[in-house]
């Protein structure tokens, strides 16, 4: 090699090498288009109803679109997709498996047609492969007797309110690994787990089984004949093999490396489906009783109680009624309440109930207040209340009723009602009532407020991406910088042509001032054409000649009659002054006239020409991007406003379930907007899914963390939460206080706006010299600051803190992402969590300090 100054020159053998290298790859390399096959493979064609077969299929040429939907008689999970690539012989291979688990859904020969696989427009078919399904036989020693479950009823007919105990078990006589289940469906019915699972070990036909049993409250709504399907289980079971003796036997049978994640013995897929169980209802027998049934079935009883025995008129006393039992006791409605209206006002407080879920079914008590407001003094008798409820035991109807009750009422003040018309104006002769004592505003009832009906609730406020609001808030940034670059490039040729200009019009202001007589005004005007010229060109000089004008005035875009228009003023103020002929006074008036428009007319219209241009094209691109943008948003409103009006209508009508799926489904479609995430929680709340209303409204707080309607309703469904959370304090919640108050779309608007406003003065304040951290300055830039680090730490707080509310009823937080790990605590419906990380099916949450753990992504969402 040679080196020439700071570069390195290869030689002839670095080309030589290189072209051979190319050579090579050129013939090493395939084409693309390779052959495309596919290929469909079983591990087994002979199975049970409790085995799963595994199904390969293999793509030799890249990865394309495998469809299973043609497969019948199998339920097809997929488990996975392995990809390998290979050189061999100079040729590239892309080999694909993708791998599905098959499990028989009926018995016989069952057929899996040929799989369609399409890639890249092309598509080809696997060939048909026949499974023949059928039942086991009874053999000793067979590893599917190992393995059975049953599901039973702790009654086979029952009637409409009544509930019976649905028992699943899953028996195992030899250790199992990974198991999944696949609930039964109760169809028709409600059910409601009872326990979660437990293990017990028994004894069965001579064998010790590992029992796994969780059972289900069932109830149903109305007679008929009602089948449960059957509950399916999926498990690996460890295969036997045959291992020379390890000396460290005793460290590695420990039960911690037992565990299934180190656990590596190859294992074997099975599958064990329960029994279908079926269910009776039967309609309740007529009844005939004079009073009317309350619709409660099961045992329950009836008291009532005053908690005065004496009052004035226009005093209250409270009637509780308790009605306790078990059966469907939240069914459970107060009796009517016989009082005469002329001496008594009723007013109803809302019933409060607790119900637990027992193996009799649901048991527990509800309570009725009711605030009696006695007007007539005297002994008053409130009649006792009869309760009719069928009883499961004696099959019969049964009335109950509690004792009648004596209230003494004593004569009082007068009783005053109060009308909220406005009185007449009555004669000097009209008593004045008296004073009314003010008492603190008390609440009666709690509720959520309405739904928000604005149509504008379909279109999207989202906030800025990062990129967007950073993209957006140095964009003044970088036109300020490219105005100073353009500053300092101008200022080589601004000295000389400033010069020019200064001096023109200086000469022009002493023509103007000097008679045309006087022997300095012919040169004076000269002298300023000349130097006007002169700073068209950005040439120096002191003089010129015509050609030379001529010249200059072409090479900067002037038009041929300005041009003509300034070569014949110079031949005839030169005639004038070298001809020795003078000039009468309007002649000279009338060249100082054409010098100061031709002057006018170098140095301002090409600036106002440029403007010009530039605002038509931005107009015309305005214009032609309203016109492309305007129908498609259009028709994006006129989709969604018809679900909009349906959903309000549908929550107005009381349909709350059909209400917040219709506002879910606008809100899917990519519309952030708060007003429909609030009307979402709202629906969903009043059908009583309080983990989806948080979910809802915390997203809606994200967007409107001040709307006060949205801080009333969350607070009125954290108040029905179960899990209470110690509330933390940190030294950042003073620090920050800010943040939650105003949204992060207002802050990043607002930063964005100062941006504009203090670099658009930071450039007019540079294009005249002066300085940009002046008083105004300072106050622009401190206040663009402050919002800028604002939404900053906004956007952080809301993107990095991620969150999850809980969904199921009840969810189960264990030790790892294991179905079998150690459950540490559970956690319900509605409570917020942090989450830590994702993993598999699971994430990592922590509730609390101390309270952290692994909870299934199916039980929870994120905000």
């Amino acid at each position: 090699m040679k080196r020439i100054g700071n570069f390195t020159i290869m030689t002839r053998t670095f080309f030589y090498l290189a072209g051979l290298a190319i050579v090579v790859l050129l013939f090493c390399l395939p084409g693309t288009a390779l052959a495309f096959t596919a290929t469909a493979q079983v591990d087994q064609t002979r199975i049970t109803p409790q085995d799963i077969v595994s199904l390969q299929v293999i793509v030799d040429g890249g990865e394309a679109n495998v469809d299973t939907s043609s497969i019948t008689g199998f339920q097809v999970n997929p488990a996975g997709t392995q990809s390998s690539r290979s050189y061999i012989n100079g040729t590239w291979s892309h080999k694909v498996i993708y791998r599905f688990m098959l499990m028989p859904l009926k018995t016989g020969e069952l057929t899996i047609p040929p799989i369609t696989c399409v890639r890249d427009g092309e598509s080809v078919l696997t060939r048909e492969i026949k499974i023949l399904v059928k039942e086991p036989s009874a053999q000793a020693g067979d590893v599917k007797g190992d393995f059975f479950a049953e599901a039973s009823l702790s009654s086979d007919g029952i009637v409409p309110g009544q509930q019976a105990v649905y028992t699943l078990k899953l028996c195992a006589a030899k250790r199992i690994k990974g198991a999944t289940f696949d609930p039964p469906r109760f169809k028709g019915l409600t059910a409601k787990q009872l326990t979660d699972w437990s293990k017990s070990t028994r004894t069965i036909n001579g064998r010790a089984f590992m029992v796994n049993e969780t059972k289900y409250l069932v109830q149903a709504d109305a007679p008929g004949h009602f089948t449960i399907s059957p509950a399916v289980f999926v498990a690996q079971v460890p295969m036997g093999r045959t291992r020379q003796r390890d000396p460290f036997n005793s460290v590695f049978n420990d039960s911690f490396f037992r565990d299934s994640f180190f656990d590596t013995t190859p294992a074997k897929p099975v599958r064990v489906v329960s029994n279908a169980v079926d269910l009776t209802v039967s309609a309740l027998p007529e009844y005939k009783g004079d009073q009317p049934f309350s619709g409660l079935v099961g045992k329950f009883s009836i008291s009532s109680a005053l908690d005065k025995n004496m009052v004035k008129t226009g005093e209250s006393a409270t009637l509780t009624v308790i009605i306790q039992g078990t059966g469907n006791i939240m069914d459970a409605a107060l009796p009517a309440l016989n009082l005469d209206t002329a001496k008594f006002k009723v007013y109803e407080d809302t019933p409060a109930q607790d119900i637990q879920v027992t193996e009799q079914g649901f048991e527990g008590h509800k309570v009725f207040k009711q605030a009696l407001v006695a007007s007539v003094p005297g002994k008053a008798v409130i009649p006792g209340l009869c309760l009719v409820f069928f009883d499961t035991d004696s099959k019969t109807y049964k009335t109950i009723a509690t004792t009648p009750l004596t209230l003494d009422v004593q004569p009082g003040g007068p009783v005053i009602v109060v009308d909220g018309t406005p009185a007449a104006n009555s004669g000097a002769g009209t008593p004045v009532p008296p004073k009314v004592k003010k008492s603190e505003v008390k609440l009666q009832n709690r509720d959520i407020l309405d739904i928000k009906e604005d149509i504008a609730s379909i279109h999207s406020r989202p906030y800025l991406s990062m990129f967007w609001f950073a993209f957006l808030v140095c964009l003044p940034a970088v036109g300020f910088g490219a105005a100073s670059t353009a500053m300092r490039f101008g200022a080589r040729e601004k000295s000389l042509k400033e010069q020019y200009r200064k001096r023109a019009w200086e000469y022009l202001k002493k023509a103007r001032k000097t008679s045309p007589g006087d022997p300095g005004f012919l040169p004076g005007l000269s002298s300023a054409l000349t130097y006007a010229v002169l700073a068209r060109g950005g040439k120096g000089g002191e003089s010129l000649t015509r050609d030379e004008a001529r010249q200059i005035l072409s090479h900067s875009g002037r038009d041929q009659e300005t041009v003509n228009k300034v070569t014949q003023l110079m031949d005839t103020m030169d005639a004038a002054r070298f001809g020795g002929k003078p000039m009468d006074e309007n002649t000279a008036q009338r060249c100082l006239d054409q010098v100061s428009s031709l002057i006018r007319t170098l140095m301002v219209v090409v600036c106002v020409g440029v403007s010009l241009f530039i605002f038509r094209g931005t107009g015309m691109a305005v214009q032609d991007t309203a016109d492309t943008n305007t129908p498609k948003q259009v028709h994006a409103v006129k989709d969604k406003a018809g679900v909009f009006v349906d959903a309000v209508r549908a929550y107005k009508a009381g349909d709350y379930a059909a209400a917040a799926a219709q506002f879910e489904s606008i809100a899917k479609t990519r519309v952030n907007n708060p007003d429909l995430f609030y009307n979402t929680g709202n629906a969903y709340l009043k059908s009583r899914d309080i983990g989806r209303a948080i979910l809802w409204y915390e997203r809606a707080k994200k967007l409107a963390p001040s709307d006060p309607d949205l801080k009333f309703n969350l607070a009125y469904a954290q108040s029905l939460l179960k899990d209470k959370k110690e509330p933390n304090f940190f030294f950042s919640n003073i620090l920050y206080f800010w943040q939650g108050l105003v949204s992060l779309q207002w802050l990043q608007y607002a930063s964005i706006t100062l941006s504009f406003c203090f670099f658009i003065w930071a450039t007019v304040q540079k294009a005249g010299n002066r300085h940009i951290f002046s008083g105004i300055g300072i106050f622009i830039f401190l206040l663009f600051a402050g919002t800028t680090l604002a939404a900053g730490l906004e956007y952080n707080r809301i993107n990095s803190d991620v969150k999850a509310v809980i969904l199921a009823e009840q969810a189960g937080v264990r030790s790892g992402t294991m179905d079998n790990a150690t459950l540490l605590f559970d956690l319900h419906a509605g409570t917020r969590v942090r989450v830590l990380k994702k993993k598999d099916n699971y994430m990592k949450i922590r509730f609390a300090k101390d309270k952290v753990g692994w909870v299934a992504c199916s039980k929870a969402e994120i905000i």
